[in-house]
């Protein structure tokens, strides 16, 4: 999840909650949210895609894909890195209902 300079405290733990209630109205675990707090760091797609392959997580929960970038074509090469990386994981974006 990005949080950028200008997000209040409350905007970032909307963020997480909607995470947890579509985690929990799916039948879905939220094991742990990853945050990356600056602008156009990978860090904590890093992080994401080792904890996914480590977990057998075979779905992964953002509150949009602009999460993971701003452009749709590194967006596209990220879901692609991380479904080879993870042997099949998904991202479901609840912005996108997919």
């Amino acid at each position: 999840m990005r949080v950028p300079d200008g997000m209040s405290d409350e905007e970032a733990k909307q963020k997480q909650d909607d995470l947890n209630t579509y985690a929990e109205g799916n039948g879905f675990h939220l094991a742990i949210v990853f945050y990356e707090y600056v602008p156009g760091a990978q860090s904590a797609f890093t992080e994401l895609v080792e904890a996914v392959g480590r977990a057998g997580a075979k779905q992964v929960v953002v509150p949009s894909y602009r999460e993971l970038a701003l452009n749709r074509s590194l967006q596209d090469a990220m879901l692609t890195h991380l479904f080879y990386a993870t042997g099949g994981a998904v991202v479901i974006s609840l912005e996108d209902g997919s």
